[in-house]
């Protein structure tokens, strides 16, 4: 999760003492992240930390890296706690984003006993397991499963982050995943609404399908002075391919073609197809014609910003309670959203997918030992408790439990946002993980931009992509 993003959050708590930021109050009986009565009591907590990491924890010492940032925040604030209710001994080393990748290989090659538990993107669980660096999980999740509560887990966010070749590898932690916001204001509007339906022969509101985001957009650039009709993430970083994605694997679904992620999946076959690859960049470069100046420079903050704060009528973003926050945005109380638009099938259904962007999960590494205790603590931060602290607190950590979006603390932070985003954590795609997933990755970002940059054509994009990916995989 984005950096930049973390960076807004740990502003967003800091700013929480004077009651607002960016020159906005919180409005009487609005409650937002961070506020005293959406957070979970100590005796929750208490309570939700499983009776076998007490029973096995005692005397022990696990270490931990975490990414810095929101992610690290939830463990580091109840480190104290938890340690006097287990006498478990925390060592947690917070590691900047950029370097996170390269520290946990310097100590997963080095084959030493450093750490017990670790932090990382989805996409890099392959690399890992292929090596045998980090445990597979199976024989934890079977020993402990009356403690954890697999069930409350959304089935479709584990397969997308935490399981690799159809075992767990992973214990989930932030759950990551696109929905797509509008402005509710413009929407309504009655002159809008009259001047839309006389011009596309239907009515105005929340877009099914990519068609209808494409006229909504064309609708709403210059409707108002600086308004523009789309927003997205198309900053060069490899998960601005996930929001690429969104248009991708709807086409592909639309068009009936099986596939597992359509990129490649995780037993290493090349799923990207060329007419579905042809068609769905096509149609998103026509989209950012309705985008202002600059989208390719686009990253989080930036689409946060734009939607928030009036800049466009519509964006593709991380589903999260930030867009719902007066200190955030200036919009907050018209920033609603729906599931990712699909593209209509042959008997005019339409049933979307949307891309389970980036994600967080974590692993216990092979060397580790104390291994039940790591996946046990692991399992605590991933509780319901936990997960609604993690995201009522503002760390950006997002739930994956069903239970979760059922609290009303979590409803009462994150407002109308909560259906769309159950239904798109049940409907998502994840990421590449074979080990070369940060190669392919780079590969076809890099043939994207060009794209859209208007250097070459999208199927001169395919052709030197799949000849790019032929060469990784077959290293």
């Amino acid at each position: 999760m984005k950096q930049a993003r973390i960076l807004l959050m740990l502003l967003v708590i800091a700013l929480f003492i004077t009651g607002y930021a960016f020159g906005q109050e919180v409005p009487k009986g609005v409650k937002v992240a961070g506020s005293p009565e959406v957070m979970p009591t100590q005796a929750e907590i208490i309570k939700a930390i499983p009776p076998s990491l007490k029973a096995l924890g005692k005397g022990k010492t696990i270490r931990i890296m975490f990414q810095g940032g929101g992610d690290s925040a939830p463990p580091l604030e109840l480190k104290e706690l938890i340690e006097k209710e287990t006498g478990l001994k925390l060592t947690i080393d917070v590691i900047p984003p950029e370097n996170l990748h390269e520290r946990q290989l310097a100590f997963l090659l080095s084959g030493a006993a450093e750490y017990d538990l670790l932090e990382l993107y989805p996409t890099w669980i392959g690399e890992y397991a292929e090596a045998d660096y980090i445990e597979n999980l199976d024989a934890l999740y079977g020993k402990y499963g009356k403690e954890i509560d697999v069930s409350d887990f959304i089935e479709g966010a584990q397969v997308g982050f935490d399981k690799y070749k159809g075992s767990w590898y992973a214990v989930p932690y932030d759950g990551d995943v696109n929905i797509f916001y509008y402005r509710k204001d413009l929407f309504a509007d009655a002159k809008n609404k009259a001047d839309f339906r006389a011009k596309y022969k239907y009515n105005l509101g929340a877009p099914n399908d990519w068609d209808q985001v494409r006229d909504m957009a064309e609708f709403f650039t210059g409707r108002q002075p600086g308004l523009y009709g789309f927003g997205t993430l198309a900053l060069k970083t490899w998960w601005a391919v996930d929001y690429w994605a969104n248009v991708y694997r709807n086409r592909l679904a639309a068009d009936g073609i099986k596939f597992s992620n359509g990129l490649v999946n995780d037993n290493g076959e090349i799923e990207l197809n060329k007419d579905a690859f042809i068609k769905a960049n096509d149609f998103y470069m026509g989209l950012m014609k309705f985008s202002p100046p600059g989208i390719l420079s686009w990253g989080y903050p930036e689409t946060k910003e734009g939607i928030g704060n009036g800049v466009v009528a519509m964006t593709m973003q991380w589903a999260t309670s930030v867009f719902r926050d007066p200190r955030q945005a200036k919009y907050w109380d018209q920033c609603v959203a729906t599931v990712m638009p699909g593209f209509k099938r042959k008997d005019g259904s339409v049933k979307p997918v949307t891309s389970f962007a980036v994600g967080k999960a974590l692993v216990v590494p092979t060397v580790s030992k104390n291994k039940d205790v790591a996946f046990l603590y692991a399992q605590f931060l991933a509780s319901k408790t936990m997960q609604i602290y993690a995201t009522n607190s503002g760390s950006g950590v997002d739930p994956n439990r069903t239970s979760v979006w059922k609290d009303q603390r979590v409803k009462d932070v994150w407002g109308p946002l909560v259906d769309p985003t159950m239904k798109a954590l049940q409907i998502g795609i994840g990421d590449i993980k074979v080990p070369q997933a940060s190669q392919l990755y780079e590969s076809l970002l890099n043939e994207l931009h060009q794209t859209w940059s208007g250097s070459q054509t999208s199927a001169q994009a395919y052709d030197r992509v799949m000849r790019e990916w032929k060469k990784i995989m077959a290293d």
